[in-house]
C-alpha cells in the first residue's frame, strides 16, 4: 500500500501551483495525497486575482477528518493565508507529531500576496521551531530574516539564520540567482548546482517542495531528496504546458511521459531493426562503412534523446545485422541530424542513411530530395531548410574523400526502415 502525506495550502484556481500541483507531485511519485485547503484563490497564469481564506475552524476540521483516518507519513505546508491559519496548523502538527516540510509561500510566482504580513511572525515562532525542512527561495529566505539575499555567501547567512528560528534543516532555492540551491542542516552546507532550463515557471515552487517531501517519505537521505526534488523540478519544468496567456504552468506528469517515450521510441527502433533483418535485398543499400537507424523523442533537445543501433547496421551473410542493443545517445552524428531536423520541423524524428544506390529508387518512387554539403550536416540542414515539412532524403556530399550517402527522414524508425525495404525491392525489380 503506497504511503500517505499531507499538504496543507491554498487552492489554484488555474490549476498550476498550490494544492493541485502537490496531489499530482504525490501521486506520480506514488504516494496518496491528502490536502486540508486554507484559502481559495481565483488564479490563472496571469496572477492571483482574488485570495479568500478559510476560516480556522474549517482548516482544523479537514486536518482532523484527515489525522482520523488516515496514518500521515508526512506533511508540507504551503500557502496558510493568516496567522490565526498557522496557529490552528502549528498546533495540530505538534499535537499529532508529523513530520513535515516548511515551503514558507508569501508571493505567487504568477504575481500577488498568498500570506499576511502578520501571519509571517507567526510562521516564525510557531511552525519554524518544528519544521524538518524549509524551502524558501531567496525573496521568501529575506522576508523571515531580513538578510538580502544576492549570492551563496548571503544565502548561507539566511539559512543559519533560520535554523537559529529552529528549523533543522534549510534549502535556500536559487531559481532567481543562478539555480545554485543552498542546503544547510546544522552540522554541513551543501551547493546544489544546476543550468538554467527552459520553461515556464509557475508552480515550480510547490512541485519542489512536494517532491522533496516525497522523497523524503520514500526514505532518502535530505541530501538525496532534494537532488531528486531538484531534478524532478527541472524535468517538470522542461514540458512546462503554453496554456493561459501568462506564465504557463509546470507539468508534473512531464518525467512519465518522457519515461514512456523512451520506451516507444526503443521498441519502434528495434521493430525496424527487425524489419530490415528480414528483407535481404536492404543490404544492398548499406553503405560499405554501414548504416545506421536512429529516432528521437518527443520534444528532444540533446543526442541523449535519440536512441540508435549501437556500432550501427552492418552487412553481413548477405543480410542486415547489428552488432550492438538500442541505446539513447550512442550516435552523434546522425543524432545531430535529428535534432537540427526537428528544430525545422517536430515531424522529423528518425533518420537513416542509405548509399548512393538507392538514389534511382528514391527519384522513382517520388520521394522530394535536397542535397546537403559536408559532414557537417546538421549545420548545413538548419541553414539552408526554412521551417515547415522537410524533404523526405538530403543527399549528403562528403568532403575530404568520405563517401556521398542518402539520409532519409521520417516521423518514425519503422517507416523508414518500410521505406527502405520499399527502396530496395524497387531498385531489384529494376535490375531484371
Amino acid at each position: 500500500m503506497p504511503d500517505v502525506v499531507l499538504t496543507i495550502g491554498g487552492s489554484d484556481s488555474g490549476g498550476g501551483a498550490g494544492i493541485q500541483a502537490d496531489l499530482k507531485t504525490f501521486s506520480i511519485l506514488g504516494l496518496h495525497g491528502t490536502s486540508a485547503v486554507t484559502a481559495i484563490t481565483a488564479q490563472n497564469t496571469l496572477g492571483v486575482q482574488h485570495v479568500y481564506g478559510l476560516k480556522p475552524d474549517i482548516v482544523l476540521a479537514q486536518l482532523r477528518s484527515i489525522t482520523d483516518d488516515f496514518s500521515i507519513a508526512y506533511a508540507k505546508t504551503g500557502m496558510l493565508h493568516s496567522a490565526e491559519i498557522v496557529a490552528v496548523v502549528a498546533d495540530h502538527l505538534k499535537r499529532t507529531g508529523i513530520p513535515f516540510v516548511l515551503d514558507p509561500v508569501i508571493e505567487a510566482e504568477a504575481g500577488g500576496r498568498l500570506l499576511q504580513p502578520d501571519a509571517v511572525l507567526a510562521l516564525k515562532e510557531r511552525l519554524l521551531p518544528m519544521a524538518r525542512v524549509t524551502t524558501p527561495n531567496i525573496f521568501e529566505a529575506e522576508a523571515l530574516t531580513g538578510i538580502c539575499v544576492r549570492d551563496m555567501d548571503s544565502a548561507n547567512l539566511a539559512a543559519q539564520k533560520i535554523m537559529g528560528f529552529g528549523s533543522r534543516a534549510v534549502i535556500v532555492k536559487g531559481g532567481h540567482l543562478d539555480c545554485t540551491d543552498l542546503l544547510a542542516d546544522g552540522t554541513r552546507v551543501c551547493l546544489m548546482p544546476s543550468e538554467r532550463v527552459a520553461g515556464q515557471n509557475h508552480g515550480v515552487g510547490c512541485t519542489f517542495s512536494a517532491a522533496l517531501t516525497s522523497y523524503l517519505c520514500l526514505g532518502c537521505s535530505l541530501r538525496e531528496a532534494a537532488q531528486n526534488a531538484k531534478e524532478f523540478a527541472k524535468r517538470a519544468l522542461l514540458g512546462s504546458f503554453h496554456v493561459g496567456k501568462g506564465v504557463g504552468p509546470v507539468n508534473q506528469a512531464a518525467c512519465l511521459r518522457e519515461e514512456a517515450s523512451r520506451y516507444q521510441v526503443l521498441c519502434d527502433v528495434q521493430t525496424a531493426v527487425d524489419l530490415l533483418g528480414d528483407e535481404p535485398k536492404i543490404s544492398e543499400l548499406i553503405p560499405d562503412l554501414g548504416s545506421n537507424l536512429a529516432m528521437a523523442i518527443p520534444h528532444a533537445r540533446i543526442s541523449d534523446d535519440v536512441a540508435s543501433v549501437k556500432g550501427g547496421l552492418v552487412k553481413a551473410g548477405g543480410r542486415v545485422c547489428t552488432s550492438g542493443g538500442i541505446k539513447f545517445g550512442t550516435s552523434g552524428d546522425i543524432a545531430r541530424i535529428i535534432l537540427a531536423a526537428m528544430s525545422r520541423d517536430s515531424r522529423s524524428r528518425a533518420a537513416m542513411n542509405l548509399s548512393l544506390k538507392a538514389m534511382p529508387a528514391c527519384r522513382a518512387l517520388g520521394l522530394v530530395i535536397t542535397e546537403l554539403i559536408g559532414p557537417a550536416g546538421a549545420e548545413a540542414l538548419s541553414a539552408i531548410v526554412a521551417p515547415g515539412r522537410l524533404p523526405d532524403v538530403f543527399l549528403v556530399r562528403g568532403i575530404q574523400g568520405e563517401e556521398p550517402e542518402l539520409c532519409l527522414l521520417g516521423s518514425s524508425a519503422t517507416l523508414l526502415a518500410r521505406r527502405a525495404v520499399s527502396l530496395a525491392c524497387f531498385s531489384e525489380y529494376r535490375k531484371i
